[in-house]
């Protein structure tokens, strides 16, 4: 299978299509999580967040979850919760959850309370909550160490232990990875596409399928577009966007913003740092840096584009901001309000036009 193929496969079959060649499994819900640090433990981190493509229609629905899954949960969360009932994760030797993110601290407190009460296996993976304070104070980072002293016990009772070594290693290898996505020459659409497809490819898989792409010229349009919003995995808005214009700047989590810089990441401890003070956190406390860092990202765009899903309220706030920071500068902005989990060809076809409408 060639590069193309292979990273479009990883993204569209997601945890589902994965090899690991033995190494244990490390799922993870949420952006900000220290990946290195697992891959230098010997284990294969996948994302658990976003399901298959197909678990939209063949996906298990199990009752006691439909019973149980109050109104206010996102479908990230609910989907995640028909899985774990059904048992798709009890090869992971664990699941990681992030704190910071909605769906994610919904769905361990739900999976842990099933599991709790015996309405599931015990089986399974172990479930981890992690938690970062998002500032750069000595409380913060003596919280913050603490909560890495606490990962890295939790991983080697599942036989993943922390070598230094192994950490440098696989902090530089996650350094080349990341500048061959930046490096991705082709239209926003795909590039989302090839470089979320890393969520499921071990990092020197993934460096290597880069690496290997045909090279594709990079639609150069007169409108630039700039993404905000919460969570989207579908790739429908980028395609809007796409044959629209150029994507310039993709800050949905799961867009082009891998979670945190890591240049000057050279240990555990440097990591994460990078992680607690990453100002495109939706906690980023003072909480300005994260609307400095949004508008900095659009500086260029000609048009922004707002979109959220229905039941996650981490962003919002910052909307009136954007919008008007994006009519300050001559651009256009438009609110998509709710976008659905798996939009429809209608909803697709309503939305393109509400684009273009913006424009004219």
């Amino acid at each position: 299978m060639d590069a193309k193929h292979e990273l479009q496969r990883a993204f569209r079959e997601r945890a589902d299509g994965i090899a690991t060649n033995g190494a244990p499994l490390v799922g993870l819900f949420g952006d900000g999580i220290p990946a290195p640090l697992l891959h230098a433990a010997g284990g294969f981190c996948a994302d658990i967040k976003a399901p298959p493509l197909a678990d939209a229609t063949d996906g298990p629905k199990i009752d006691l979850v439909d019973e149980i899954a109050e109104s206010f949960l996102d479908e990230f969360t609910t989907r995640f919760l028909h899985r774990f009932a059904a048992g798709a994760f009890d090869h992971f030797a664990i699941i990681i959850f992030a704190r910071d993110d909605v769906a994610g601290l919904a769905a361990y407190q739900y999976a842990s309370e099933l599991r709790r009460q015996n309405m599931v296996s015990r089986k399974g993976p172990v479930l981890h909550l992690w938690n970062l304070a998002h500032t750069d104070t000595d409380a913060a980072r003596t919280y913050n160490l603490t909560e890495l002293t606490r990962l890295i016990g939790v991983l080697a009772e599942q036989g993943l232990v922390v070598d230094d070594n192994e950490l440098k290693a696989a902090l530089s290898v996650e350094k080349e990875r990341r500048k061959a996505v930046d490096q991705i020459a082709c239209n926003g659409a795909n590039r989302f596409v090839y470089r979320a497809a890393g969520r499921w490819l071990s990092p020197n898989a993934h460096l290597a399928a880069l690496s290997a792409l045909p090279a594709e010229k990079p639609v150069s349009a007169e409108t630039r577009i700039g993404l905000v919003g919460t969570a989207c995995d579908d790739i429908s808005l980028r395609e809007i966007c796409s044959e629209i214009g150029t994507l310039q700047a993709d800050l949905m989590p799961f867009g082009d913003v891998w979670g945190y810089d890591i240049s000057t990441a050279t240990d555990a401890e440097t990591l994460i740092h990078a992680i607690a003070t990453d100002p495109l956190n939706i906690r980023a406390n003072p909480a300005e840096n994260f609307g400095a860092a949004l508008q900095s990202r659009l500086e260029n765009c000609d048009l922004v584009v707002s979109a959220v899903d229905h039941n996650d309220d981490s962003f919002g706030w910052e909307v009136p901001r954007i919008r008007d920071q994006a009519h300050a500068k001559g651009a256009r902005f438009i609110d998509l309000g709710f976008v659905p989990f798996r939009p429809s060809n209608a909803w697709i076809s309503q939305t393109k036009q509400r684009v273009l409408e913006s424009l004219q």
